[in-house]
């Protein structure tokens, strides 16, 4: 018999609550205690399945089917190829998705949804974090480039979201916020090397990390600045992609980056669920299921997180907010200017 790591339907429009597990071994997401965690608190798992861990991906579905959690297959290739789907590694990625599928068909197994994270190469990422250079670097293509990848990756991305939706899989795709302030010329799609328009993804979730926009900017935003730009970004999303639109909202805990600024409280939680609520999105995933644990009790966190908000309405906007929203449109105008030749 045939069983599905169900991702359930990532266009219905209902409320959906997910969780990310990124840097979790799987025998620990796959534990009774931590799915029947999962499972009192209504959430469905998107879990982070790496080269070096792909042989549990089996029994971890056959353990959230048994306990009844959705799940959804959140691939992730080696770091030195880029970590993430991107322009450049579209070749290793789709063959490593297809390996994953094929394991669990093996074992009588489908996976329900395929989750793209669409970053540009972890390295890359690193470098810019780190200033210098870095960033500019990163808005020349990163290290290797990928203006003559491009028209490429977007048919190798598309022909994948095709290929699984035709065989009953689900597909989402999670993007870098400042892909939302692209216009028609896609400036920060191609800058960052993340097909996003172009493939037929079923959901796309923008990652509105409000501790990571207040943390990274190193004093110059405070948190009603990052609130403030959660609401935008969450009413961008909504009038780009309707019905399919999704935002991932934390930092609980450090991800791949290992710096990653989180939380101080499930307050702050609390609050930006219902900005995002407020702001018509009701697809939301929580980064993620490592931090929740790692900060008892993992109950408070799932609380803020799934409950209905008391008093969901938007924030007043900041100026700071406006500006860094006014720039990195700017930034994507000119980029996008400026590669019309040479990426069409």
């Amino acid at each position: 018999m045939t069983r599905e790591c169900s991702g359930g339907d990532p266009v219905s429009g209902r409320d959906r609550r997910r969780i990310w597990s990124e840097l979790l071994p799987l025998e620990v997401v796959r534990a009774p205690r931590t799915l029947a965690l999962l499972r009192r608190h209504g959430l469905e798992l998107s879990v982070a399945v790496r080269p070096e861990t792909a042989a549990g991906l089996p029994d971890l579905a056959v353990a959230c089917a048994d306990a009844g959690v959705a799940v959804a297959v959140w691939p992730m290739i080696e770091d030195e190829a880029g970590r993430w789907a991107s322009a450049g590694n579209a070749a290793a990625f789709g063959a490593f998705v297809a390996r994953l599928l094929d394991a669990l068909d093996a074992r009588g197994l489908a996976a329900a949804e395929v989750v793209f994270d669409l970053e540009p190469p972890i390295e890359d990422v690193r470098r810019a974090l780190a200033g210098g250079r870095g960033a500019l670097d990163l808005l020349r293509g990163g290290r290797a480039g990928v203006s003559p990848r491009w028209r490429d990756a977007e048919g190798a991305y598309a022909g994948m979201a095709a290929a699984l939706h035709a065989r009953g899989v689900a597909t989402s795709a999670a993007i870098v916020p400042l892909v939302l302030a692209d216009g028609p010329s896609r400036g920060w799609e191609r800058l960052l090397g993340t097909p996003v328009s172009a493939p037929p993804w079923g959901r796309v979730g923008a990652m509105l990390y409000t501790s990571l926009l207040e943390g990274y900017s190193r004093g110059a935003l405070g948190r009603a600045d990052a609130v403030a730009l959660l609401a935008s970004g969450c009413r961008a999303a909504v009038r780009r992609f309707g019905s399919r639109a999704g935002v991932s909202l934390g930092a609980v805990g450090a991800g791949a980056l290992g710096d990653e600024p989180v939380y101080r409280s499930p307050d702050e939680l609390r609050e930006d669920v219902a900005v995002a609520v407020a702001a018509g999105v009701p697809d939301l995933a929580l980064f993620d299921l490592g931090g929740v644990l790692a900060r008892p009790p993992a109950e408070a966190w799932l609380e803020a997180f799934v409950s209905p908000p008391i008093d969901a309405r938007l924030p007043r906007s900041t100026l700071r907010a406006r500006g860094v929203a006014a720039a990195a449109a700017l930034v994507g105008r000119a980029a996008g200017r400026a590669r019309r030749s040479d990426q069409p």
